[in-house]
């Protein structure tokens, strides 16, 4: 039997993490256990957990400083023991009992000795399991150049080997990106992403993330509006060259040397606007990413 470390960040969510992790232990044809680190919470968060210790037994309690989910969930991953295979979990889903061993079997068929990972599709419900509709996503990035901005694979979807593990956490990114889009971009860069249309848990959306499409596009034009504020696209170029220099083409190199210098340069930043390869699925959010290029805000 495989043996699999679920890695969690929890930050007040004593209201709901309990069926999270009754669900992680119910998983058939795996040897689980549970690593959560908690990011600071405020509310019974830390009671819960310690009371599902008692439960269940193998779950490992990290207390840390805030430091926003994104950091939290990669200092786990990196705090995680030995395993044959790595996944993510949020603190209020529900996961279907065979969700783990699919993923695993799926990974199974692959050459090991390669990062890899796999992420499945999802049933977006409301908190009573009402089905709605889901945002659309990627099975891979379009390209390499697309995959240092489009997020693709939920994290709560995420499983990994441990080749796949051991070089997603080789250094944890200074820029503010999340985890599971950080995860799935190196693993597309240096290894293989597998993806299932078929959903393996309940992916619930408490209160007003319950919008369905609606919320899909005010997100979109919230990105055009906080752009000339801020720039929305964390730019993991940099940090891709300093933690993975000697393990990227020369192509790769060139491109994500012009990423990088895209606010100090404006020959950078026409190379970029005009490159058809470095864009997002959607029209909007191709617009969105090159004005804040165009802007040196990227």
């Amino acid at each position: 039997m495989k043996r699999i470390i679920v890695v969690m960040s929890t930050y007040n969510g004593a209201d709901c993490l309990e069926k999270q992790i009754e669900s992680i232990f119910a998983q058939k044809g795996v040897e689980v256990s549970c690593l959560v680190r908690d990011d600071g919470s405020t509310d019974n968060t830390l009671k819960v957990l310690e009371k599902c210790k008692d439960r269940f037994g193998a779950i490992e309690i990290l207390k840390g400083e805030n430091v926003g989910w994104r950091k939290s969930f990669l200092l786990a991953l990196k705090n995680a023991g030995e395993a044959d295979y790595y996944a993510f979990s949020d603190q209020d889903d529900i996961w279907f009992e065979d969700k783990l061993i699919k993923s695993i079997t799926e990974l199974e068929k692959h050459n090991s000795d390669r990062p890899l990972m796999f992420h499945c599709n999802r049933v977006s419900c409301d908190e009573n399991l009402v089905p709605i509709k889901p945002a659309p996503k990627l099975a891979k990035p379009l390209n390499k150049k697309n995959a240092i901005v489009q997020e693709f694979a939920q994290g709560c979807s995420i499983v990994m080997n441990k080749v796949a593990k051991e070089l997603v956490t080789k250094g944890i990114p200074k820029c503010d990106v999340p985890h599971d889009m950080w995860t799935g971009m190196v693993c597309y860069y240096f290894g293989e992403v597998y993806y299932s249309s078929e959903p393996l848990f309940y992916h619930i959306n408490h209160g007003t993330n319950a919008s369905g499409a609606g919320h899909i596009h005010k997100s979109r034009f919230g990105r055009l509006k906080r752009l000339n504020k801020f720039g929305c696209y964390p730019n993991v170029a940099k940090d891709m060259l300093d933690i993975y220099g000697e393990l990227l083409t020369e192509e790769d190199k060139q491109f994500l040397t012009t990423a990088v210098n895209v606010r100090n340069s404006f020959a950078c930043r026409l190379k970029l606007i005009f490159d058809l390869e470095f864009r997002r699925k959607f029209l909007c959010g191709t617009l969105s990413l090159k004005y804040s290029v165009l802007m040196g805000k990227f």
